[in-house]
């Protein structure tokens, strides 16, 4: 077991530590880890395709003095001979050292050599394995149990057992909200089989310097095994660890522990959310979903000074930060019961080390698609598995559609047309995430669900109606497949997102009409890049499940309602509306986000039961 203070890295098994230290409490992490290796092993790592073995082992020598962990990374097609000569040189190099420390009188001068070989285990015997093979065949690829002889001493080798590759804890933790690992990965191991043990320190402290001075006497208190713990009032003031065991199947590896890079502090209070949970106590009923729409704000926006000062001046700058927001997101999501998430504006790391890891452990799965081009954010859906089940899903580039898909060929030539039109168009990063998704209830129930983040630019209303008439296109092909294939099943649709429109504008008269025809006000939003005799339509009979908001993204330059949850009133009825916060509670602190909402928007939330089929 080792310890470390903030984060590290287990780079290709080397045990190779990337660690921002700030105290002196690198010397004893250090410590601390090579005390607790197993000795006597060799652990050998090869990831396939890699080119390389990285093998590492403890050296102990009470009468030379020696304890050490060490890191060699080879190529794989090495000789043998090569790598016991380096890894004797290395422990040699060692020994020497320490003799020439010791500075004793009687020393003769003379070097210290400690042999290594490399031998098979037989029956009754061992045999010394051939010099000229090659790395990779002495050390992974042997179909005989093999040892490192390292002076008079066999030592094991392990390939590839499960590794904890990088792991760390948040710098903000907060009572009252759930604590989880971040950035968590794993080597050869089933991350969702791995054992999380917590800890919280006995006593309290003023500060992490204070903690990270004492921590030879801390008395740690178990708070047992479960994948996240919530801190309390009482722990305010205690520093927390997480010790994690890497499993695969019924194999484990080297338990790692981890010191919280911060002491528990008080949370912001009672947030809205926390009173909107109070009508989300109880899941959905039977054949009913309940359905969360939310743009989450992507760090990629938020972590920037122009950020802090002109977008989002009124939220201190703590409360910006994502291991904060983070905090507040997840138990938000976690208070609704929801069946159906989809969220905009996610980063990719965010899904990966915290949303995917959270929500799978209370039965949801999970997908990200991320934007066209370099931008690493995008859309996440989760659907809770007891409840539906996925048969397909997929992620439509809007601009690469309009240009290739037959459907649009009528409207990509008139675009054509307006160069500057047609360049603004094609350079939008624009996604459409579609999952569709059979009731586990009754699959006779299909559902195609749509999930976007349409242009946000004040003057592209045009760019926004041609976008949300790709996307009605888009499902609508799809709904028509699986009704062609599968007629005796009843397909529904559901579409999500953040459509940067308000009600007044052409989304939401497309939606709920059905049609914008080739004089509709909106095609000439930007009076250079007109679009004209474009008209766009659907056949499905839409409505928006939570209303008509009077916001659902509030900043200091812009509030209006742009989330909506639209659904087909013919097939679902709408059985209740989780109530949005007051606007006192939204403007307790001037505007989105703040240190009660983790979001510039609000999230919207709908029950929604199907209705009998005709």
């Amino acid at each position: 077991m080792f310890r470390l203070s903030q984060s590290y890295q287990l780079r290709y098994g080397r045990f190779s530590q990337l660690i921002s230290w700030r105290t002196s409490a690198r010397h004893l992490a250090k410590l601390n880890r090579i005390f607790n290796m197993d000795q006597r092993k060799v652990t050998v790592i090869h990831e396939k395709d890699s080119e390389s073995v990285d093998i590492s082992f403890r050296f102990v020598s009470e009468e030379r003095k020696i304890d050490r962990i060490f890191n060699l990374q080879r190529k794989k097609d090495e000789e043998l001979s090569n790598v016991l000569s380096r890894i004797s040189s290395n422990i040699s190099r060692t020994a020497n050292k320490k003799k020439r420390k010791k500075g004793a009188s009687n020393d003769s001068g003379e070097t210290t050599t400690i042999p290594v070989s490399m031998v098979e285990i037989l029956e009754n015997d061992k045999k010394e394995i051939a010099l000229d093979t090659t790395c990779y065949n002495a050390f992974v690829n042997s179909a005989t149990r093999t040892a490192l002889v390292i002076g008079n001493d066999d030592y094991q080798l392990e390939l590839n057992p499960p590794i904890v590759k990088v792991v760390e804890l948040p710098k903000c933790m907060m009572a009252g909200y759930p604590l989880t690992v971040g950035k968590f990965k794993t080597l050869f191991a089933d991350r969702r089989k791995c054992i999380f043990r917590w800890f919280k320190s006995e006593g309290k402290f003023e500060t992490l310097k204070e903690a990270q001075g004492n921590l030879h006497s801390i008395k740690w208190l178990d708070l047992g095994i479960a994948y996240s713990v919530t801190p309390t009032n009482e722990d305010i003031g205690c520093m927390m660890k997480v010790v994690i065991t890497p499993y695969l199947d019924d194999r484990n590896g080297e338990d790692v522990e981890v010191l919280s890079p911060a002491l528990v502090s008080a949370g912001p209070g009672v947030c809205p959310f926390e009173r909107r949970h109070e009508h989300t106590t109880v899941p959905a009923g039977e054949k009913s979903l309940r359905v969360i729409s939310y743009n989450i704000l992507a760090d990629l926006y938020a972590d920037g000074e122009f950020a802090r000062k002109h977008l989002f001046p009124t939220c201190p700058s703590y409360a910006m930060d994502i291991d904060y927001r983070k905090q507040l997101l997840i138990k938000e999501l976690l208070g609704y019961n929801g069946d159906l998430i989809c969220m905009q504006e996610v980063d990719e790391k965010v899904f990966d080390y915290d949303l995917e890891p959270v929500l799978s452990n209370i039965g949801f799965e999970g997908a990200f698609d991320a934007k066209a081009g370099q931008v690493r954010e995008g859309l996440a859906v989760f659907y809770r598995k007891e409840k539906l089940r996925l048969l397909e899903r997929n992620r439509l580039v809007l601009s690469n559609e309009l240009q290739s898909n037959i459907l649009f060929s009528d409207m990509w030539e008139k675009l054509q047309s307006n160069e500057k039109l047609k360049e603004r168009v094609i350079a939008r990063s624009t996604v459409l995430q579609v999952s569709v998704l059979e009731s586990v209830e009754d699959p006779s129930r299909i559902i195609v669900l749509g999930n976007t983040h349409l242009y946000f630019h004040p003057n592209a209303d045009h760019i926004r109606i041609l976008q949300g008439g790709i996307c009605m296109q888009l499902l609508q092909q799809i709904i028509c497949l699986y009704q062609t294939k599968s007629p005796e099943k009843d397909v529904s649709l559901l579409f999500c997102g953040d459509f940067n429109s308000t009600p007044e504008f052409g989304i939401y008269r497309f939606m709920t009409t059905q049609l914008i025809d080739t004089e509709d006000v909106d095609w000439s939003s930007c009076p250079e890049e007109c679009i004209k005799d474009v008209e766009i339509y659907h056949n499905f009979e839409m409505d928006s499940a939570c209303g008509l908001p009077a916001y659902t993204n509030y900043t200091v330059g812009f509030y209006g309602c742009l989330d909506y949850i639209f659904y087909q009133t013919d097939k679902f009825i709408v059985k209740k509306v989780i109530p949005m916060p007051t606007h006192e509670e939204v403007t307790e602190h001037t505007a989105l986000p703040s240190i009660t909402f983790p979001s510039d928007h609000i999230a919207i939330a709908a029950d929604l039961e199907f209705l009998n089929r005709k």
